[in-house]
């Protein structure tokens, strides 16, 4: 969230005394109890909180918000008026660049954002492929060089936090031995069994039942479930198809915005305009499982998050982020 600046001074005076005094509360909280932290510090709700009382935030145990940034992003070019992703809500946690391309004429700003958004705790993954590098057999051998070109061309080399695998399909032969093979290579640098903070995920719109997800959950550190323009009433259903594989932490399903010029074919209803609290996108931060609680939200598109007039309203606006902070608020009030 950006920062305010304030020109009455007496103000902002008080503020940063209040900011302190909030943000020693909060370090007594983190070292008796971390788990009260996110009652303590709604982030969404204090422009400018610092950054450290971001971290302990993020630190501690809640329901996670996550975004992924398209269209704006640095595939297509420089955002509206030049927005930009490290504009994202200070208290998203995890951002992923679902269109990444090292070609892109913004490129050279990308690590700058990124670092942006790692001052605040934010990790920043991308989406891409399991597609064999050139040459590689599809053996180990070739799975561990696959996976170690993507770790040098882009996780390390844009100082990222993880990489995102695209799973719509039930893979089978080759393809699935492929792509089990190239995952699991990647979870020797990525992912629970790395021994690192850093994230591979799984974002599906397939059930637990998915011929890959089957061989990798293991290796997985969380799912999307992409339930665009359904009713949470169906997440138990789904859910438990992955429960006896992950934990319900592990599990985020999540919503979509509006694509522009997205009606008549690809429009979900998810969020009601003009934005008033309700549609599925709400109905998804509330609902948890008959056990355990799941690991948070997602919103695809994030870039779209601004105060539209219609649910399909094909103007591009300067995202604002009014879903999101609300949906961050319901999870960890």
């Amino acid at each position: 969230m950006k920062k305010n600046i304030f020109s009455i001074n007496v103000w902002l005076i008080t503020l940063c005394i209040g900011l302190v005094a909030l943000v020693q509360s909060c370090k007594k909280e983190a070292h008796s109890d971390s788990s009260n932290l996110k009652g303590k510090l709604n982030m969404s709700a204090v422009p400018g909180t610092p950054d450290s009382a971001l971290i302990a935030y993020k630190n501690s145990p809640h329901e996670i918000m996550a975004g992924f940034y398209r269209v704006q992003g640095p595939c297509y070019g420089p955002g509206l008026n030049g927005s930009n992703f490290s504009a994202v809500p200070d208290s998203l946690d995890v951002l992923i660049l679902f269109c990444f391309s090292p070609t892109s004429p913004i490129i050279g700003n990308v690590p700058g954002w990124i670092n942006t958004l790692h001052a605040k705790g934010t990790k920043v993954i991308m989406t891409g492929n399991l597609n064999l590098v050139a040459g590689a057999g599809h053996n180990t051998a070739g799975y561990k060089a696959t996976a170690k070109y993507i770790m040098d061309s882009l996780v390390n080399k844009y100082n990222l936090d993880g990489y995102d695998i695209d799973v719509e399909s039930n893979p089978t032969g080759q393809t699935l031995n492929d792509m089990v093979g190239v995952y699991t290579a990647l979870s020797a640098y990525l992912g629970p069994k790395s021994g690192t903070s850093k994230l591979l995920t799984f974002d599906t719109n397939q059930s637990g039942t998915n011929s890959m997800f089957r061989k990798v959950y293991t290796m997985v550190s969380y799912v999307w479930l992409q339930a665009y323009g359904r009713s949470s009433a169906t997440l138990q259903t789904t859910w438990a198809t992955f429960a006896p594989y992950i934990s319900s932490g592990k599990f985020v399903p999540g919503f979509s915005f509006y694509e522009e010029n997205g009606y008549p074919s690809n429009v979900w209803y998810d969020v009601t305009y003009p934005v008033n609290g309700t549609g599925h996108a709400f109905d998804f931060a509330r609902w948890e499982p008959l056990t355990g609680k799941k690991g948070g939200e997602f919103g695809y598109a994030i870039d779209r998050d601004a105060s539209l007039t219609s649910a399909t309203d094909n103007t591009l606006y300067v995202p604002n982020y009014i879903v999101t902070n609300k949906l961050i608020k319901i999870m960890n009030p």
